[in-house]
């Protein structure tokens, strides 16, 4: 039965009740299973004990019992990282006793504090298009933050053929997804629920591939949750920029060019052109990365990454490092792929690169 109270907290200030049963090696499983251990106890005065999973570095840092640590016992406190579980002390039969109330309270009161700050934080975002030499701008980005929960989405389609529905589809549906995202924080939940709504527009029928189209990336951004979430369905694409100069997809195409290499064959030139899922049909990825580890956020259309990767490696890397914000990032990103584009190719796409700026 479950009869001892702790609590949960994360780094983000999200915390909640947690329970645990009245047998002291079931006690510690519990905590164990939480914090997907080994756990390591840490002792905070008579009144409380810490239950972190064995510190890593890639880890959150949690300042939330650190601040918690200093206000009731003083002094410095452990490089406490990740979730944590706030428990009494342990008595001598093993048995971990009830978490104080007057220590909840300042925990609770510490995570809100966190909480607010955290909603406070705004992003640095901007985003730079080129038609490239289409006759229509197919391509469309939006961003969008939620102001209850200070929730950001970003957004980048690219839409499938060169035609007035087509641009109109992606300018309906760019600003319809990132508010989606944003209000429901879960990318990937988005994009079904704007799918529906795409289908239900077509009158019950299924997406036939003459219908306007486009592939979609999505990002969301909480202040308060110290992952960033994305979702993708096509060939539209996201990096992350580090701290340290380096530059690391964070999505896999939904096209028969990805198909042939997962089969382990050479994709010939423009196989990268048939995508295999798109906005409204097909399946949709999703990722999660510590949002420590993100210094810019890159979404970008095939226009901006393809001409950049394909002529010269390493080019697309360099082009977003050599800027010093996301305005900079974003107008190299899309300059540097029409110059790569005209100097090879007779046509050059759609280019859209939006880029974000963590605060830190």
């Amino acid at each position: 039965m479950n009869t001892t109270p702790a609590l949960y907290v994360q780094p983000s200030g999200h915390t909640e009740p947690f329970y645990l049963h009245g047998e002291p090696k079931r006690q510690q499983c519990d905590i164990a299973d939480e914090l997907e251990g080994p756990v390591t106890a840490w002792r905070l005065g008579r009144h409380m004990t810490v239950h972190t999973a064995t510190p890593a570095y890639e880890r959150t840092r949690n300042e939330i019992v650190r601040a918690a640590w200093r206000d009731l016992a003083g002094g410095s406190a452990p490089d406490l990282r990740g979730p944590a579980i706030i428990t009494g002390p342990k008595r001598r039969d093993g048995l971990l006793q009830p978490l104080p109330h007057h220590s909840f309270e300042r925990v609770q009161y510490w995570a809100r504090l966190r909480h607010s700050a955290a909603v406070r934080r705004r992003p640095q975002v901007s985003a730079a298009q080129h038609i490239g030499t289409r006759d229509l701008q197919c391509d469309a980005h939006a961003a969008h933050r939620f102001p209850d929960s200070g929730r950001w989405a970003f957004v980048v389609l690219d839409g499938i053929g060169d035609e007035v529905e087509v641009q109109d589809h992606v300018r309906t549906w760019a600003p319809a997804l990132a508010r989606r995202a944003a209000c429901l924080g879960d990318p990937a939940e988005a994009i079904r629920q704007v799918r529906a709504k795409i289908l239900a527009g077509l009158r019950g029928r299924r997406w036939f591939y003459l219908d306007p189209g486009a592939v979609a990336v999505v990002a969301v951004y909480d202040p308060a949750d110290p992952l960033l979430r994305l979702a993708w369905s096509g060939d539209a694409r996201a990096y992350r920029l580090s701290h340290i100069g380096t530059i690391e997809p964070l999505t896999k195409d939904h096209n028969w060019a990805q198909e042939l290499l997962d089969a382990g064959r050479e994709p010939k030139a423009w196989d990268h052109n048939s995508v295999t899922a798109n906005l409204e049909d097909g399946v949709i990825g999703s990722a999660e990365v510590d949002i420590d580890v993100v210094a810019q956020l890159v979404l970008c259309s095939d226009g901006v990454y393809h001409p950049l990767e394909t002529h010269e490696p390493g080019l697309l890397e360099e082009a977003a490092l050599l800027a010093l914000d996301a305005k900079d990032s974003a107008a190299s990103l899309v300059a540097e792929a029409l110059a790569q584009g005209r100097m090879r190719e007779a046509t050059c796409d759609n280019a859209t690169a939006l880029v974000v700026k963590f605060p830190r």
